[in-house]
This record gives structure tokens, sequence and C-alpha cells, in this order.
């Protein structure tokens, strides 16, 4: 199976982000799940290093995009290849030694990932040390699915099936979630490295209500999915334009100095911010044949799941003229139900982890607005298939979640309906 890669950099809170360049991997996995250890948030797994044969704690976080062992802050940064045997638990909360999935010849960085000894994820009421890092390049060649109601994840080959035949099987398949990418220079040499941020179109507090002036349908956002934390990060103007969404805004989302003061742990080191939740989301595919903000997509969405526009109808979705059967399609969306609200950490605008993020998905994709963590994916089973690009979400507890299929036509209204009933 093809590995596309280069290696990479990112500066995120003071630390540097490198993967190795990759070529080809067989299928690194097994087909049974990987139980794993998930410490608020943040997906934990063991290692054992082939060349030291040393045993290691990682966090797996596809946000990364590099592999590492941390051999301590003074330790020479380097990249070589290596075996990396990945191990999970045999039994809830059991130690982490029951091997699972071979990566074979990784390229790994030795790389002291932040400012403190040891480095931590969590939260700041119980951080857990790790010395270990799996980023995305571990699994370019294979696909990873994360169904976390369970704390389990599985390492596939791929994920078969057509859009069409997924989307019949009630998946909804999101294409071209891969973004960034760039040029750096490590050791004097310049190297290139390729897209594999996930960024996701969202819409928070979604409300379709199609007799509701699209600015109060939601509050459009753009996040890059993170498994290494567990809420999810929203910068401040995200936060307000929330409030001006909601009519009693003091009680369902107080002023921002009002609320208390929280630190979340990244593998980069912590950040800062202030608590809340967010009340109702929802993810939406990527579609260039018709293209609309998120929120006006889950309108869409509804409106057209039920019927073809009229000349009666005021905020038809479809340009001049059209319906889903002459050109106007909606593509696949995952709905989040408020009545299970999701914990989010707001920072400032200027956080440096989310300027990182902008300034490399620039100038493609609009602004970062937040990191979504693995609360957000509780109530849903993500697949991440690499070798077809896309994400694929089907959900495991109908009353709080919704996977809406993409439509294409008119017969794919009954797919939908079907679907989305509880």
């Amino acid at each position: 199976m093809v590995r596309r890669g280069a290696l990479c950099l990112l500066l995120l809170v003071g630390c540097e982000y490198i993967t190795g360049s990759f070529e080809r991997n067989p299928f690194s996995g097994d087909p049974y799940p990987i139980l794993i250890e998930n410490h608020y948030g943040a997906l934990v797994v063991g290692v054992n290093e082939a060349s030291t044969n040393e045993e290691h704690t990682a966090v797996l976080d596809v946000m990364s995009p590099l592999t590492l062992i941390d051999r301590g802050p003074t330790a020479e940064v380097n990249i070589k290849a290596t075996d990396l045997l990945i191990k999970g638990a045999r039994f809830p909360g059991g130690e982490l030694d029951l091997p699972r999935a071979l990566l074979k010849e990784q390229p790994t960085a030795t790389l002291h990932p932040c400012a403190t000894d040891p480095c931590e994820v969590g939260t700041g009421i119980d951080p857990r040390p790790f010395d270990a890092l799996l980023g995305m390049d571990s699994f370019g060649g294979d696909a990873l699915r994360l169904h976390l109601a369970t704390n389990e994840i599985t390492i596939l080959p791929d994920i078969a099936g057509s859009e069409l035949h997924r989307s019949r099987s009630c998946d909804a398949v999101m294409p071209d979630p891969f973004r960034g990418g760039g040029t750096l220079v490590i050791g004097g040499t310049e190297v290139p490295f390729l897209n594999w941020r996930i960024a996701i179109d969202a819409c928070i507090s979604p409300n379709p209500d199609p007799l509701l002036v699209q600015s109060a349908r939601g509050v459009d956002a753009l996040f890059v999915l993170s498994t290494a934390i567990g809420p999810s990060i929203i910068n401040e103007s995200t936060y307000e334009r929330i409030r001006l969404l909601d009519p009693v805004r003091d009680l369902m989302t107080p002023p921002l100095d009002t609320l208390p003061d929280h630190t979340l742990f990244l593998p980069s080191g912590p950040v800062t911010g202030k608590l809340t939740v967010m009340r109702g989301l929802a993810l939406v595919g990527n579609s260039s044949s018709s293209p609309r903000a998120p929120c006006r997509q889950v309108y869409a969405s509804h409106f057209l799941a039920d019927r073809n526009c009229s000349s009666l109808d005021t905020d038809c979705p479809c340009a001049s003229g059209t319906s889903l059967d002459h050109g106007c399609q909606v593509p696949a969306i995952v709905e989040l139900d408020a009545s299970a609200p999701i914990s989010v950490l707001i920072v400032p605008d200027a956080e440096p982890t989310l300027q990182s993020l902008r300034a490399e998905l620039r100038p493609n994709r609009p602004e970062v607005d937040g990191i979504l963590g693995t609360e957000a994916l509780l109530s849903f089973e993500l697949d991440l298939d690499y070798a077809h690009t896309r994400l694929l979400g089907r959900c495991v507890d109908p009353t709080i979640c919704s996977a809406r299929p993409v439509l294409l036509n008119s017969e794919a209204r009954a797919y939908v309906n079907g679907c989305t009933e509880k």
C-alpha cells in the first residue's frame, strides 16, 4: 500500500513537529479492534520500539504530522526508520501490553515536543505523562477507525465501497478532508511536506428552520481534528458569534469573563482559556459542485430531503431554477444534538497553535476557528480513510446523532430520510 508524505515541521507552542519521509508499507494492523486508554480525551496506546526494545507510553494524535520518541529535553534530534509495535489493553483500564499492530520501518524522530519534562496530555487537574507520539504519518497507507464510545480503534487496509454504496449504508461520506502542506528548512535542507491536516467544516448550534433568516441558523466554523484532547478548542471571536446567536445570551452563553479558567495539555504543551460547552454541532462534507457555507448546507440538507423548491419559496438553497435533479446537490453531514453538549476551551484569537494551523492551511481553506477534540466523536464512529482521501461517519447513538448521507438527486431522498428516522 502506497504511503505518500515527506518530512514536516510545525511550530506549536514553542515546539518543533518533524516527520520523516515515507514510501511504501504493508498493512499495519490486524482484524481486531485495539482497546486504548482514553485519559481525559487523549488516545493512549503502548509502543515497543524494535531498535532498542524499549516500552513507551504513546499518544495517538492525528493532528500531529510526525511520529516521535521522547528521550528527554537534552537528547539530540534525529530521524530514523524503526519498527514500532502498537499495543492495546486486554480489558478496560488494563495495562497496554497486548500486541495489535506493527508499523514497519516507520520514520521516527527523536524529539522532546514540549517545554516541560515530562510532556503531558489531559487536563490541569490530572495530566497524563507520555514519552512517544503516533502521528498521522503512521497511518498514511491504512484506514484508522475511531470507535471512541467503547475506547476502541481499528487499523484497516482501507474502507471498501464507493461513495454511493457507503451512503446507502447510512455513512456520511466526506471527501477531501486532508489539507495543509508546504516547505521548511531542517538541518540546512529545504524539505516539502504534504497535506495531512484533517480540516472539517462545521455549523455550531445548527437550526435548519426555514422560517429563520440564514444568519440565525447557526455559526459557521472550520475545525482541525485532534485525538490528543477531549474538549474542543474555539477562539474568542467564534464564541462571541455564538453569543450573538443566543436569544437568552447571558443564561446559555455567559460573558467570557464570567467563565471558569481551565488548562488543557496538547502534546506540545499547555493551553489556557475559559471552559464552557457547545450545544449542537454539525460536521459538513466538502462540495465542489454546490459550495455553500456549513450552516447553509445543513439547511439545504433538511429542506431538499423533503422537497424541491417551488416558486413560493423565498429562500431556496439551490441556485435559481434548479433542483436535486438539475444540478443541485448537498454533501454528507453528521449532526450532533444539542441535548449532548460538548466541552470547549475558549482561547484568544492569536493563540499560537491556531495561528500555526491558519498559516499552514492558507489560502485553500478559510481561517481555522478551533480544534475538534475526541469528546465530539463519542456518539458516532469515524473512519479516516487515507487511501481514498475521505472521512466516513456513522452514528452509534441515534438518540443524539444523525448521519445524513449525500443528496445527489431526488432518488437519494429515500436513503437520507431512512437513515435519519429515530
